[in-house]
């Protein structure tokens, strides 16, 4: 149950952030679309940037690709890691443009 949890607020924020930039959501948005409680909410997560740290790394998983082979990546480590960008390049273009707005 917890990991579907953290599943929805992931496939929320990828649906908001199609919509408008990171640093433009708020957990009351990402609250409101998955129906949970921002305690639920922070019971997963520090902060929005969590989350999105989050869903990246689930994203890369996802396509296969893991950090360590950022290193020297084969032709098909490659390919998996650019497709994967190409898929989520609305997630990506928002993410990048938040870095540097984050509060620490």
């Amino acid at each position: 149950m917890q990991n579907m949890t953290k599943y929805a607020l992931k496939e929320s924020l990828k649906r908001l952030m199609l919509k408008k930039s990171l640093d433009r959501i708020t957990i009351n948005d990402l609250t409101s679309d998955c129906g949970i409680s921002r305690m639920t909410f922070y019971y997963h997560f520090r902060d929005i940037y969590d989350l999105a740290e989050w869903t990246c790394l689930e994203e890369s998983r996802k396509a296969d690709f893991r950090v360590k082979k950022l290193t020297i990546p084969g032709r098909k480590d490659l390919y998996r890691f650019l497709k994967a960008v190409y898929e989520n390049k609305t997630l990506v273009q928002n993410a990048c443009h938040a870095i540097g707005k984050r509060k620490n």
